[in-house]
């Protein structure tokens, strides 16, 4: 298919699902063994890893370049695990992704129709007196309900969105500030934030 990625397509298998997987694994582990084998260039020896990613077509439903994407992301999945890894594809896969693939889009139009929010967390000295608050962020999906960060930070770092994500936080937190500073009994308060380390 290219420079460093090839298909190998194994015909006559067992009809029998399980006893199909398991003969497709044997010659998969066996490419990663041969692959993965010192080689010499020039007289310096290379190493190699590969990663291996299957999908099996017993019926003829599935086109030529869905089967292709199936085994694509699958190996995606094995070279995430560490590389030289073999992984097969499945529905759960292809549902995670279209999962995670819907989460970006939303994402994005989070941000731009302004469906964040902070969440304060009193900050209190050894004496009990409230000295500032932590600002947590909670994104408040119209079909979702309310998101924690654990679901959608890690995307918001891979696809660059943490960017105006975090200018948004710290926007936020300063006009909560300058509301706390109009009052005597809020003036002296901080907010702390989390910023990407982006």
């Amino acid at each position: 298919l290219g420079g460093d990625e090839f298909v190998v397509m194994l015909l006559g298998l067992e009809a029998e699902p399980d006893s199909a997987v398991a003969q497709a694994k044997l010659v998969g582990e066996k490419i990663l063994a041969v692959l993965s084998k010192p080689y010499q260039i020039a007289g310096i020896e290379h190493h190699g890893t590969a990663s291996i990613g299957i999908t099996q077509f017993r019926d003829q439903r599935d086109t030529v370049g869905e089967l292709l994407q199936q085994a694509d992301l699958a190996m995606y999945q094995g070279k995430a695990a560490g590389r030289n890894a073999m992984r097969f594809f499945d529905v759960e896969m292809q549902a995670a992704v279209t999962s995670r693939a819907a989460l970006e889009v939303d994402l994005r139009q989070a941000l731009l129709h302004g469906e964040f929010l902070l969440y304060y967390q009193p900050q209190m000295d050894g004496e009990g007196r409230v000295t500032g608050a932590e600002g947590l962020l909670r994104w408040v999906h119209p079909r979702r309900g309310l998101v924690l960060p654990v679901d959608f930070i890690s995307m918001a770092e891979e696809t660059g969105l943490i960017l105006p994500l975090g200018q948004w936080i710290l926007e936020a937190a300063c006009m909560q500030l300058v509301v706390w500073a109009e009052r005597p009994e809020t003036a002296q308060l901080t907010i702390a934030v989390n910023v990407s380390i982006r």
